[in-house]
């Protein structure tokens, strides 16, 4: 137990120290989008880091424990997604950035459309989009926290929170994009010590002959699509396209953090597997926390424990931030003060939410659903669109499409489908 105290301790002042070094003579717009000088390497940790937050843990090894190599249709449209953003969006909404002051998402739809409240309607269902994965990843995390006895889930809520806040004040997204590379390299080096400890002598080679449920094709179109889709509505990506130097730097920096990223999926999917051979009948939610409580070694278990504080703080700043700023930038003069004060209201509301709501893999899939509703009037835009009624009928059908399909189906992985065919036909609209 104290061990744990030690390794979190000098983890957390880590994080705060770098923060304080290089909030420093920062100028405003090394708070506000990174200073717009970042290289290939910052981009591509601050991505890897930003996409694996301690849910990443929880619902990959859940669906790797169900449907075995299934997931690998998550993992393809990720590797699509990633290849496709970076090599060719990334460089369009790069493009135009610098010089007409890019921060929000919302800021690249009034570029194309002209449009307002299109630029309004970009940022508040991105904003929607990010909270609910910001709700998983703290709770999901805090929850496994707590189930070892370590720490209560109030307490594991609030210091994580409290980290957050804290480095955010200090250099906003600077502090993101710095500290995502120090996360970055913790969470892989410590997934990979943990994954070994809970294997023990296995091999790899042996898990991929364990039987498991197969995955349908409905649903393995849905989990295609949301791996390569999804990519193109979440905020943060663009944030991270406004802060780079240039679109070479870029281009490279996006499309190579889908190799970290898939070498994380593989090693859920080993632990997975390892479950669904060694401990059959589980609930799938629980896969990743029962690893660690009965096969890990005991030594081993505080720096999974530290693992997770890096999962849930990699993505929970990069959300809060790009929340915080995609309200708080035109609000006034003083965007740093706005942003400050938001994170901290944001800070208040994720903590009430967070003692009230606790079921991960539901939210999870409305997250997701969400997350797909701006996918195709993005791309829309990318590819050089103007219509904002065409961008609009897209993201309306969408987000229609998951509310009338939670009404009739319930809370289903299938969401995802119907929310991409019908933002699909919404481009379809005349102008």
């Amino acid at each position: 137990m104290s061990s744990l105290y030690v390794y979190l301790g000098v983890y957390i002042t880590i994080l705060l120290l770098v923060s304080w070094f290089f909030s420093r003579k920062q100028k405003e717009e090394d708070f506000l989008i990174g200073g717009r000088d970042r290289g290939s390497w910052q981009i591509l940790l601050s991505k890897f880091a930003g996409a694996i937050g301690a849910g990443y843990f929880i619902t990959y090894t859940g669906f790797a424990y169900e449907y075995g190599t299934g997931i690998f249709a998550i993992l393809l449209g990720m590797f699509l997604g990633y290849l496709l953003f970076g090599y060719w969006a990334a460089q369009k909404i790069h493009k135009n950035s610098k010089e007409n002051k890019f921060y929000k998402i919302g800021d690249f739809v009034y570029h194309q459309t002209k449009n307002k409240f299109s630029s309004k309607i970009a940022d508040w269902v991105s904003n929607i989009g990010l909270f609910l994965w910001l709700v998983v990843g703290i709770v999901g995390g805090s929850k496994i926290i707590s189930d070892f006895g370590f720490l209560s889930y109030e307490l594991a809520v609030v210091l994580t929170m409290f980290v957050v806040v804290s480095y955010l004040f200090l250099a906003g997204f600077k502090a993101v994009l710095i500290t995502d590379v120090l996360q970055a390299i913790v969470i892989l080096l410590l997934l990979i010590i943990v994954t070994f400890g809970v294997l023990g002598g296995t091999t790899p080679s042996s898990l991929f002959k364990v039987k498991t449920g197969v995955l349908d094709w409905g649903v393995m179109i849905g989990f295609f699509f949301f791996g390569m889709l999804e990519i193109f509505s979440r905020s943060p990506m663009y944030q991270l396209c406004y802060a780079a130097k240039n679109s070479k730097k870029l281009k490279h920096g996006i499309g190579l953090a889908i190799i970290p990223i898939i070498i994380v999926g593989f090693l859920l999917l080993l632990i997975g597997l390892f479950m669904a051979n060694n401990a059959p009948g589980i609930d799938s939610g629980l896969v990743f926390t029962e690893a660690l409580k009965h096969f890990l070694p005991s030594f081993l278990l505080p720096i999974a424990i530290v693992l997770f504080f890096a999962g849930i703080m990699s993505s929970a700043d990069t959300n809060i931030y790009a929340i915080s700023s995609h309200y708080s930038i035109g609000k006034n003069k003083n965007p740093l003060k706005e942003i400050r004060k938001s994170s901290f209201i944001l800070m208040l509301i994720l903590l009430i939410i967070s003692l009230i709501f606790r079921d991960v893999v539901n939210i999870s899939i409305i997250a997701g659903g969400v997350s797909l509703v701006m996918s195709f009037a993005m791309i829309y835009l990318i590819a050089g669109g103007k219509s904002y009624k065409k961008f609009l009928a897209s993201t309306i059908m969408g987000f229609l499409a998951g509310i009338i399909g939670v009404l009739i189906f319930g809370i289903e992985p299938f969401l995802a489908i119907l929310v991409i065919v019908f933002s699909g036909l919404g481009l379809l609209w005349k102008k």
